[in-house]
């Protein structure tokens, strides 16, 4: 679940690119459903079915300056590679602001979830990010010119 949270992300940040006009953009998904093999956090990799509700919303303003949400929240169930199965909930949270025209930016990402039934279950995750810097022309947080950076994911 890391690696889709992650790839959405990445694709975030290739909104850095500039635009000439001011634009706003509003995606709704309702009742969403992926089958993903990754890593079950706290538990181990799995093959995941997850079903999700989800809201992005993105402002660019005419300097080309950006700014970014989205949160996706749902359940899982996920069989495991070493056996057994998990259910559960989640939640991912992500912002950012850049401007493209300093190469400058911050991003913000949490990722929370709940194991309720099955292999570990009352197991809880808990996951925040943040950059703040420098973005290369790709929109590449370019980490030999950063402010702030951190990842911090706790098991409990």
């Amino acid at each position: 679940m890391r690696k889709l949270a992650l790839a959405f992300l990445s694709a975030l940040a290739l909104l850095m690119l500039p635009a000439a006009t001011a634009s706003a953009d509003t995606i709704t998904a309702h009742n969403q459903t992926e089958v993903i093999h990754d890593v079950l956090p706290c538990v181990g990799d799995a093959t995941i079915t997850i079903t999700y509700n989800a809201v992005e919303h993105f402002n660019q303003a005419a300097n080309g300056s950006l700014h970014g949400t989205f949160t996706q929240t749902g359940t899982f169930s996920a069989v495991l590679d070493a056996g057994g199965t998990s259910a559960g909930r989640f939640t991912i949270w992500g912002g950012f602001s850049a401007n493209p025209a300093t190469g400058q930016g911050t991003t913000t990402f949490t990722f929370s979830g709940t194991i309720k039934s099955g292999t570990g279950a009352g197991t809880s995750w808990h996951e925040v990010m943040h950059y703040t810097g420098s973005f290369d022309a790709d929109g590449n947080p370019d980490f030999n010119v950063v402010k702030v950076a951190f990842d911090r994911f706790r098991c409990h």
